[in-house]
């Protein structure tokens, strides 16, 4: 049975993705750093398994990767792996953009109620592209994505870096970080950490 979505604040995502790794730093003994070790928290720390396979894509869409809750199951598009292989950012990201689900939607009383018991159970995709969401998928997109971006890219930590460093290396710190160009530079964006002209100077890929 699903409930209405709502889109979330900022503030919210950041205490949410505090928490989560919060966990896992308990549950591993180990303190959290940059690269975020998403593949371990979604393994370990919330049991949820991870494998690659082939997801049908509607007319129009692109989609990464999907979760199934009732199998507790995370599915990397097979169809997208020459790109996850090539670039850094997009496999983490869709990773961590279904564990927001799950904890989002489908673990969540105040977003998502679902029965694991029944035969039907909703699948929740990443839509890369897509023009035919409807709203209710658009807001569960949005949540996911901006919860992604704070579990891959934790305020606390982003913002003991050297943002100087971040800003002259900045190929150089997106991939290590384990994120795509465009992520950090949102982030940093969102964080106010940058301003026009820093961002003027930022590489476009």
């Amino acid at each position: 049975m699903t409930r209405r979505t709502f889109p979330r604040r900022e503030a919210v995502h950041s205490t949410v993705a505090a928490e989560v790794l919060a966990h896992h730093a308990r549950s591993a003994d180990l303190p959290i750093g940059l690269p975020v070790p998403i593949e371990l928290i979604i393994e370990q720390t919330y049991g949820l398994q991870i494998l690659s396979d082939e997801i049908e894509e509607p007319a129009g869409s692109m989609i990464l990767g999907a979760l199934d809750p009732s199998q507790r199951l995370i599915i990397l598009n097979s169809r997208h792996q020459a790109m996850f292989d090539q670039w850094v950012g997009p496999e983490r990201f869709t990773l961590a953009h279904e564990l927001a689900h799950w904890i989002y939607d489908a673990e969540s009383p105040d977003q998502l109620s679902l029965d694991v018991e029944a035969e039907a159970q909703p699948v929740f995709c990443y839509h890369r592209e897509s023009a035919a969401l409807n709203e209710d998928l658009r807001v569960r997109e949005v949540n996911a994505n901006k919860l992604a971006a704070n579990l891959l890219l934790p305020e606390h930590l982003v913002r003991q870096a050297d943002i100087d460093w971040v800003l002259r290396e900045f190929r150089t710190v997106a991939a290590l970080w384990g994120v795509s160009q465009p992520t950090l530079r949102i982030r940093l964006e969102t964080l106010e950490l940058v301003d026009d002209f820093d961002l003027a100077r930022l590489p476009i890929n």
